[in-house]
């Protein structure tokens, strides 16, 4: 294929380029790929470095992407070794920081050296830590980005740390997990008035057996029997950390309607209960009450929504002990819930009221569960907590104009929050009267008719209408323009039971017209939203026998909202799905076409087009939330 893609990885011998500073008797400490994880992946992922194979690797992108690396107990860390992909051509730029009980602390600074895809070694003043990361500012070179990309990593450190009582097992949760900006709630105390632990005494705290660092001291350990204290708003008890303002002194609370809010947490289920075996391990609270949870019940671990307690499953046989990872991005008034990366669901919610909160709630008392004592108990165990607030409005790693820092959609873009017909500013209708009916023309090849009737505006949102007699909707953009960034949020649904059926697409259009000659992207086309497959079909342009490139992926459900986006440069097409990217294609021109990036120009259409004539077609609906444009 003459399309550009991306260099295939060679695998190489490693070339270790060790500094004079360097310690001969140091011993690598570097922990399995269990032990490694990362802020963001593209696919590949964080365990790769660890795996002994320079053709694997992990990617990140963004600046500040980290990938970490949990030693597993506290360690004598003197030097780190990184061999980067695509290291002849790419000089990484990056952090390198441990963990000192509260904070992460950089101990080097710069770049990789861009001769070698080999290991190369960056030593430091020796550290005593229990976890170690890498933090990328992406790459400079032949070209420049903000992929951050490894394919392996060593951790070298001083021998016999493991070796006699010396104090290297972590003793406290705060030299395991970042608690500056916690306070705990422990099932002991009085009744209604269980114990509380703020900062900055909670640093310098544990408590057996209900909160702390079990060996081999990789994580903390929560835990509340069925008989502990309560809160008074609950028949539960609780060991279980509540989000507070920056440095822990009050109790914060935020919007979910402002600025985007984030919590990770890397967990593990390790026990339930008797009689009712039921156990939440992360939540978000508004006011007097939770507004979604993470609750494990038996085996099927459960995504509440307010007192639906059942409200998504994300699986039905987990397995005490499996280590996962959790993570809620709230914005724009939503809450996005992602588990091991996969977003399992999308909540509404609009609260200024919220706070995170994480440990074990156990689901269980006295008065449902036997025996009533404190070895009946349900049990979390946490690896890694982080929690973030940003001021970015609506930011979300789902939209590629985010991930991809594109900048203010132009005047152009529409969030259809009218209601009535289309923006006439901003967007072309079909005209005539063919049928008898005004503002409709014939349909695509001649099949049934295009409408102005059948796009309107209600809602917040845009409904083009596909009927049974082959009436269909069709908006051109008034905007042309050689190269630009489209994001769309939309989905389609089949809201008839039967009949052929229609044909949804997001595309760009030549202005010209000729596609043979100028080329056509139709970055969003589908036929039938129940299939759950995304295509693209990409025409080169100066191709008199219509050359193109088709795209695929599977599986993503159109009757559900996705953000699809799509970019044009003079280098490349490029398409996304919910931020990540799912094609590329770039060049190919030969003696029967030109290269496929070459449109002279062109603007945005919606269509629902009809392929089959004037009667017996399903009805659907193609919706569309907003249409954003960048330069």
């Amino acid at each position: 294929m003459a399309f550009a893609v991306l260099a295939p990885v060679m695998a190489v011998l490693a070339l270790l380029l060790v500094p004079a500073t360097a310690h001969a008797a140091d011993v690598q400490i570097t922990p399995a790929a269990g032990a490694v994880t990362a802020s963001t992946d593209d696919g590949n992922e964080p365990g790769n470095v660890v795996d002994d194979d320079y053709t694997t690797r992990w990617s990140g992108e963004g600046d500040g992407a980290w990938l970490q690396l949990d030693l597993g107990s506290t360690k004598t860390v003197t030097h780190i070794k990184l061999a980067v992909h695509k290291g002849t051509t790419r000089q990484n730029v990056f952090q390198l920081q441990y963990w000192n009980g509260s904070s992460w602390v950089t101990v080097h600074d710069g770049r990789t050296s861009g001769t070698t895809t080999g290991l190369e070694s960056f030593a430091f003043d020796p550290v005593r830590t229990s976890k170690v990361r890498y933090v990328g500012h992406g790459y400079s070179g032949e070209g420049e980005g903000d992929w951050n990309s490894l394919t392996e990593v060593e951790v070298w450190g001083a021998p016999g740390d493991d070796d006699g009582d010396d104090g290297g097992e972590a003793k406290l949760p705060s030299d395991v997990l970042d608690l500056s900006d916690w306070k705990v709630t422990l099932p002991i105390g009085d009744e209604e008035e269980p114990t509380e632990i703020f900062q900055p005494e909670l640093d310098g705290y544990s408590h057996d057996p209900f909160f702390l660092v079990p060996e081999p001291g990789d994580a903390v350990r929560f835990r509340a029997p069925v008989n502990g204290v309560t809160t008074g708003g609950s028949s539960n008890p609780r060991s279980e950390l509540r989000e507070m303002e920056s440095g822990g002194g009050d109790e914060i609370e935020w919007s979910s309607t402002s600025g985007t809010h984030t919590m990770t947490v890397r967990e593990a289920f390790t026990h339930l209960p008797e009689d009712k075996p039921e156990v939440v391990g992360a939540q978000i609270h508004g006011g007097d009450d939770d507004v979604t949870a993470l609750r494990l019940e038996g085996e099927k671990l459960w995504i509440t929504k307010g007192d639906t307690t059942n409200h998504h499953l994300i699986t039905d046989h987990y397995e005490l002990g499996t280590v996962f990872e959790v993570k809620y991005v709230v914005s724009d008034g939503e809450i996005k819930v992602y588990y091991n990366g996969e977003l399992e669901t999308t909540l509404d919610h609009s609260d200024s009221t919220n706070y995170f909160k994480t440990g074990a709630y156990t689901q269980a008392n006295c008065g449902n569960s036997s025996p009533c004592s404190g070895e009946n108990y349900g049990e979390v165990k946490i690896y890694g907590l982080d929690v973030t607030h940003g001021d970015d409005q609506g930011s979300d790693s789902t939209q590629a104009a985010d991930r991809h820092s594109w900048g203010t959609p132009l005047p152009i873009s529409d969030e259809f929050d009218y209601t009535g017909a289309v923006d006439p500013d901003k967007w072309a209708t079909p005209s005539g009267d063919v049928g008898g009916t005004e503002g409709c023309w014939e349909g695509h090849s001649g099949n049934g008719r295009r409408c102005a009737k059948n796009s309107t505006v209600a809602d917040g949102m845009l409904t083009m209408r596909g009927e049974e007699n082959g009436d269909t909707g069709w908006l051109r953009q008034k905007r042309d323009a050689q190269y630009g960034r489209w994001e769309i949020r939309s989905r389609s649904k089949n809201i008839g039971s039967s009949g052929d059926l229609y044909h949804a697409l997001h595309l760009i259009w030549p202005t010209e017209g000729n596609r043979l000659e100028n080329g056509e992207y139709d970055w969003v086309e589908y036929s039938d939203p129940d299939a759950q497959c995304l295509t693209a079909f990409l025409h080169y342009p100066r191709s008199p026998s219509d050359k193109k490139e088709h795209r695929e992926v599977c599986p993503v459900d159109m009757n559900e909202w996705h953000n699809f986006a799509f970019e044009w440069t003079p280098q490349a097409l490029v398409g996304y799905v919910d931020g990540k990217e799912w094609f590329r294609l770039a060049d190919g021109a030969d003696s029967d076409r030109g290269n496929i990036q070459s449109m002279p120009s062109g603007h945005l259409n919606i269509q629902l087009d009809n392929f089959t004539g004037d009667s017996g077609l399903r009805p659907a609906v193609f919706e569309v939330d907003w249409v954003r444009v960048y330069e």
